[in-house]
This record gives structure tokens, C-alpha cells and sequence, in this order.
């Protein structure tokens, strides 16, 4: 595959050079090639997005999503890789549940998909069996039935889980949120417990405020992710949203929201926590959101509105996701580094419309925003898979 014309985010700048693609791999950059032409003019290429923080919801909740339309919905949104969590109805805390998911995702994923294992108040040994790329542990009561509250039983997954690997942590305190108090207290106390007992690879999921960003970051060995919901939304977005704002962690007051963005320097990456229900269920009360095909566009946005570097984005959502969760050769366009890229109108202008999107759920808590910047082609391992509504 040659793709001409299209101007190009590598080492820092933007350029003008051709791209070579053969057998999955980016073979050459800068000099003219043969085979399928992909005309890029007017186009910027960006290296495919991984989002380590989604719910799929398959097997056992697909009337909100499956691997096939949330990766569909994934590729829309400039993603060409996610990481699908372990809370499923069925959990995914044994080597068989995981075995079946996997088999799932081979036969319906659009992209590439890995998983977390969840951890329990005891399947060391099923951990030990499954040896998952990663483990998460949940501090506290999210969707889904996987709380471990026990610091002796956490430091004993740290201690059992392979230390080249992450161990990725919801961390809110389920005493305090018992006692009614799900603020950043709970979050930042959650931290603390971890930064007593850690030693090893970690990754701090969905942080939600500076302050436990920067905590986070005085924990050796400690990455940490904050996701575009507590970038753009806050307590002031409630009233227009109802129901559909609720989220674990729940947004915070506008005041904090701003106070996020000083500490993004200190993020590692950025992730969606895709996690899609059905509109009926959200009106009962449901928790979470879709996002992976409004995370990028958000972003580019912030670029056109000069809020944001194209260097940021590019760091937080294509280049650190793949070292935090242990993956090679992706993120960058750069030879011989994996052939998944996104093409992008940065001047296009456009409106967020739940039913014109790729999740099943077909709603987002961005409903009506305008939007500049949009992704119009994604190619995966070398293969044209998403043009402008369509898939291959």
C-alpha cells in the first residue's frame, strides 16, 4: 500500500512524505512505492490510538455493546487497539472466562482487543493459570461485582501477579463511599493505602482531579490515566444531562475540572472508560459512558481551540498506552513499527449526534456539541478498515 499526499505527525513535526505499507508493517517513509494508492491530500495522518480503559460488554451484556460494534464504533474514533475490562456479568476472573472472551473477539472484533483479568478476595491461583497481561483490581463497587476492599489481600495480588506486568486499580474507598462520601477524599485516600503497600507496576485508572494525579505520581513505578469526561464535563453539566451524567467515578465541581487540566502534563495517557448502557438503563440509573468515538475528537478540538498540543495527544493516546500495557511496535508512525493509522480533517466541522454513531447504545453525553477536527479513514495492520461511515 502507498499513501500519497497526506501530511504526516512524525518525531514532533508535521510533514509531507509518502508512506510504504507492506505485511502489516510500516517499510519505508519518504520515497515513492507501488501497489493499492491511498490519495491522503488535504489529510493528516496520525498513528492509531489505544485506549487501554473500555467495557465491550460481551459476553452477558451485549443489549448495550459487543466486541463487534464497539470496535466498530473504536475504529470511527481514530482506535485502532483497546482493553476490554474485566466486569462483565459473568466476570472475568478465571482462565476459561478469559479463554471464551478471547474467542469471542476473534470471531466479531473489527481491531485489536486485550483483556484484564479481574481480581477476587481469592483466585490467586486462577491468576497464576491464566498469566493475563494484566490485572485489575477493583477498590471499590463499579458496575459489575469485583470489589476487593482488603489491603492484605491486595498487597497479596501485588505480590503473586508477574512483576513485569501492570496491575491496573480503580482506586476509590469503599468505606468512605458506604458512608456517603464519594468525592476525590475517597480517591485520594484510596491512593494513599496503594502507596503503602506498592512495589511493583501499577496504573491508576479514571483519575478524576490535580490532586490525584499528583499523588499518584509520588508512587515509584506508578502510571496513572484521567479520561475525557472529567476534562470536559462537570457537576454544572448535570442539570442538562440527568441520569446520563452519572459515571464512576462521578464528575467533579467545575473548579476542579479547570484544576485538571493544569496537572495533564502529569497524565500518562488518556483513556475513554467506554462504558456504554442502553438509553432505558440509564434512565433507571445505570452508571457510565461511551466515548471512543468522541475521545480523539474532543482532542483535536482542543487543538484547533489551541488548548492542547498536537505533541500531547499523540503522547498520551497513540505513543504511552502501548508501553503502559507492555505492547511493541505501536503508536508511532516510525519503519517497521505496526501499520495502524488515522486520517483526519482538522478543519471539518461537525455535531455530535448519538444515533449517527457506531456504539449500540447510540447516545453520548457530548449530544449536540460541536466539534472541529474529525477522522475520516483508519487503516488496521496495513488494511484499509474505516472510510467516512463505511467499513471493510
Amino acid at each position: 500500500m502507498l499513501i500519497k499526499n497526506g501530511k504526516i505527525f512524525i518525531n514532533g513535526q508535521i510533514v509531507e512524505k509518502d508512506l510504504i505499507i507492506e505485511n502489516e508493517k510500516i517499510v519505508d517513509i519518504g520515497n515513492a512505492g507501488s501497489g493499492e494508492t491511498i490519495d491522503a491530500k488535504g489529510l493528516l495522518i496520525l498513528p492509531g490510538m489505544t485506549d487501554v480503559h473500555v467495557h465491550l460488554r460481551d459476553p452477558g451484556a451485549t443489549q448495550k455493546e459487543d466486541f463487534n460494534t464497539g470496535t466498530r464504533a473504536a475504529l470511527a474514533g481514530g482506535i485502532t487497539t483497546v482493553m476490554d475490562m474485566p466486569n462483565n456479568p459473568v466476570p472475568t476472573t478465571t482462565a476459561e472466562r478469559l479463554e471464551e472472551k478471547k474467542k469471542l473477539a476473534e470471531k466479531k472484533a473489527n481491531c485489536d482487543v486485550y483483556f484484564h483479568f479481574g481480581a477476587t478476595n481469592e483466585n490467586f491461583d486462577e491468576v497464576k493459570k491464566a498469566n493475563p497481561d494484566s490485572l485489575k483490581i477493583y477498590m471499590a463497587r463499579s458496575t459489575g461485582n469485583l470489589t476487593v476492599t482488603d489491603d492484605s489481600v491486595i498487597k497479596k495480588h501485588f505480590e503473586n501477579f508477574n512483576p513485569e506486568k501492570r496491575v491496573f486499580i480503580h482506586a476509590e474507598d469503599q468505606e468512605m463511599i458506604d458512608k456517603g462520601d464519594r468525592t476525590e477524599r475517597s480517591a485520594v485516600s484510596a491512593i494513599e493505602r496503594i502507596k503503602k503497600i506498592s512495589g511493583r507496576k501499577l496504573h491508576i485508572v479514571h483519575a478524576t482531579t490535580k490532586e490525584e494525579i499528583e499523588l499518584c505520581k509520588t508512587i515509584k513505578n506508578c502510571t496513572v490515566e484521567t479520561c475525557p469526561q472529567y476534562m470536559f464535563l462537570s457537576k454544572k453539566d448535570e442539570e442538562k444531562l440527568g441520569n446520563f451524567s452519572l459515571v464512576y467515578p462521578p464528575l467533579r465541581n467545575e473548579e476542579k475540572r479547570k484544576d485538571l487540566w493544569g496537572a495533564l502534563g502529569k497524565v500518562d495517557c488518556i483513556s475513554t472508560d467506554h462504558a456504554p448502557h442502553t438509553k432505558e438503563e440509564k434512565e433507571e440509573g445505570a452508571r457510565g459512558m461511551p466515548g471512543l468515538e468522541t475521545s480523539l475528537h474532543l482532542m483535536l478540538d482542543a487543538y484547533n481551540r489551541k488548548l492542547l498540543s498536537m505533541d500531547w495527544i499523540i503522547e498520551k493516546m497513540a505513543e504511552n498506552p502501548p508501553k503502559i500495557y507492555g505492547l511493541e511496535r505501536m503508536g508511532k508512525i516510525e519503519k517497521d513499527y505496526t501499520a495502524n493509522l488515522v486520517f483526519i480533517d482538522l478543519k471539518e466541522e461537525w455535531e455530535v449526534k448519538g444515533e449517527e454513531l457506531q456504539t449500540k447504545c447510540k447516545w453520548s453525553p457530548f449530544e449536540g456539541r460541536k466539534l472541529k477536527g474529525r477522522v475520516k479513514k483508519t487503516i488496521f495492520r496495513g488494511k484499509l478498515k474505516y472510510e467516512e461511515g463505511e467499513f471493510y
